[in-house]
This record gives C-alpha cells, sequence and structure tokens, in this order.
C-alpha cells in the first residue's frame, strides 16, 4: 500500500510540474483565459448554450439572454479541471429592471493547485428584449493574471517583465425568437484588444471568440405527438441545441440536448469537436435536481466531460447552484 501511495504521489506531482512547465518555460504558446465556460449545465450541453442563455450563466455566453429573464438569478460553480489540478470558482447573478432589461454581475477565479498562477474574470452585463422576439446584450469585462513574485520559479526566470496583467474588453450578443421554440444566437467577446503580457519578449492577448447557434425547445412537437402523455410531457420540457464557434483559429462545434423527465429531474448529454491546430473532440453528460424552497426554486446542476486529443483521458467536474426568486 505504501508503494501505491507513494507511486500516486509522484504521477500527481509529475503532472504538477508538467503543468507548471508549460506555463513558465513555454509562456509564448500559453494562452490565458480560454473558453472553458460557465455553469454545470451549459458544460452538460457540451457548451451549446449562445441560443440559449437563459439562467445565471447566460452572460458568459450571450448577454443578450438577460433581456428575456424576468426573475432574479444568483448562481455558484465549483469546477475542477485536468483531474483536480486546476479549479474554478464563479459568482453570478442577474436582476431584472423592469422595461429598462435586467443588469448581472460576475466573477470568474481559476487557479492551479501549486498557486502559482490566478486568472480573475470580473464582468458586469446589460441585456434588454424587443417585443419578446429580438435582444440585445453587451458584457464590460476586465481580466487579470498573477504570478506568485515569491515562488523560485518566478522569481528565478528573466522572461518576466512583470507578475500581472490587467485589461478590459467587451461582448456583444444577439437573440432572436422568429418562432415558437426557435432561438437562435450571435455573440461576439472580446472585441477590444486585450493586453495580457507579461513579458516585452512576446504579446499575449486575450483572443476574440465568435459563437452562433440555434436552440429549439420541443414543446411545439408534444403538442402534436402521438406517442402517449408520457412521452408527450418530457417532450414538452426538452430542448436541442447547436453552436459553432470561432476562436484564433479555432473551430469548435458543440451540440447538447436536455430532457426534464419531471418538474424535478433533468438529464443532459452534449458533445463537441474542435479543429484547427489541436484537434479534439469531448463528450459531455449532466443532470439537474430542482427543489422547491418557499417561493424560490433552487437548481442543482452537475455536469461531466471527457477530452480527448492532446489533453486525452482528462475529465472536467462542474458542480453549480443556481437561485431563481
Amino acid at each position: 500500500m505504501m508503494q501505491i501511495h507513494t507511486f500516486s504521489n509522484l504521477t500527481k506531482l509529475g503532472m504538477l510540474v508538467l503543468f507548471i512547465a508549460l506555463i513558465l518555460f513555454a509562456i509564448p504558446t500559453f494562452a490565458a483565459f480560454n473558453d472553458i465556460g460557465v455553469g454545470a449545465r451549459p458544460l452538460g450541453l457540451g457548451g451549446a448554450f449562445v441560443a440559449l442563455a437563459d439562467d445565471s450563466n447566460a452572460a458568459n455566453y450571450n448577454a443578450a439572454g438577460l433581456g428575456y429573464i424576468d426573475a432574479i438569478h444568483a448562481g455558484v460553480t465549483r469546477e475542477q479541471r485536468f483531474n483536480g489540478l486546476i479549479t474554478y470558482n464563479a459568482l453570478s447573478s442577474i436582476v431584472p429592471v423592469g422595461i429598462l432589461g435586467s443588469i448581472g454581475a460576475h466573477i470568474g477565479i481559476l487557479a492551479e493547485d501549486s498557486d502559482i498562477y490566478q486568472e480573475q474574470t470580473l464582468v458586469f452585463s446589460y441585456g434588454k428584449a424587443f417585443l419578446k422576439q429580438f435582444a440585445i446584450g453587451v458584457n464590460l469585462k476586465r481580466f487579470s493574471t498573477a504570478f506568485d513574485e515569491t515562488n523560485e520559479f518566478v522569481a528565478g526566470n528573466d522572461y518576466f517583465t512583470q507578475t500581472s496583467a490587467s485589461a478590459i474588453s467587451v461582448d456583444m450578443g444577439i437573440i432572436a425568437k422568429p418562432v415558437a421554440g426557435l432561438s437562435i444566437g450571435v455573440a461576439a467577446e472580446n472585441l477590444a484588444p486585450a493586453d495580457m503580457s507579461i513579458s516585452d519578449a512576446f504579446t499575449d492577448s486575450v483572443p476574440r471568440n465568435i459563437r452562433a447557434g440555434v436552440a429549439y425547445r420541443l414543446a411545439s412537437i408534444a403538442e402534436m405527438s402521438a406517442q402517449g402523455a408520457t412521452v408527450s410531457n418530457i417532450l414538452k420540457f426538452s430542448l436541442a441545441t447547436l453552436e459553432v464557434a470561432l476562436r484564433e483559429g479555432e473551430t469548435h462545434v458543440r451540440a447538447g440536448a436536455e430532457v426534464w423527465f419531471n418538474k424535478h429531474i433533468a438529464a443532459r448529454g452534449g458533445y463537441g469537436i474542435k479543429s484547427g491546430v489541436d484537434s479534439a473532440s469531448t463528450i459531455a453528460l449532466g443532470a439537474s435536481l430542482k427543489i422547491p424552497v418557499s417561493a424560490t426554486d433552487l437548481q442543482l446542476d452537475y455536469g461531466f466531460q471527457l477530452l480527448t486529443g492532446v489533453f486525452r483521458d482528462n475529465t472536467t467536474q462542474r458542480v453549480s447552484v443556481n437561485w431563481v426568486f
């Protein structure tokens, strides 16, 4: 047992050293603020959320979704990536302000196991719907990164001109609902240049990200279904979604489906393909449990993602809590 325990620790230490090396000694290829997403529900849908954007995670995929939110949402997300080497914690909230639309705020913090590196994203959002068929939204974002300047790997590395950086950028999004059940979403992220360089030798800007997708709620199909009451009720609260995203020479295609078996239990599945310099695919699964609490709804979400390609056999687990008041 001692040998197994020692081997496990050495394996974890080796993975940690490898990750630190990727950051500190191959920084020109390291891109800050990767598009990892927020929220366990979107993860369970394979990340295809730009045309939905209908819960506390909305602004992180399409700020226009805030325009259709007419209740207060508050969400908390805890995520582990690469088998626990990376953690991501986030807080999000959305508050309707009547005919003016809705406003939101979000903070997300990414850190790695050795605490040498940390990313922080602060977002303020606004969205408004017009005639229920069209909505627009905007995010104002502040990015910041920090390396532990007391760490020997950082202090002794001539690459660093500075050990922290920050920048501001904006996102814009639209959602159209031309017919019942159909939603079309487009979002353009990081439109203003956000230079996060920590060395004079290289420029490290947060890449622009363009998302476009469709989502279809199956309620209209349920009304025409002749398969019986049980099937019709399941279809009534089910949906399918598809998204294409372009980011710095990479193309992502994501698809997902959500099924609510009753008012309290849901299941999700998703699949994604990334093509570009490093091709990869992802498989995602998720579930939800909705618990009525007094005059509010408390929803517990879980998402699991398995990666292939360069990061094959690595997993992401994400747990979220969403309150609707």
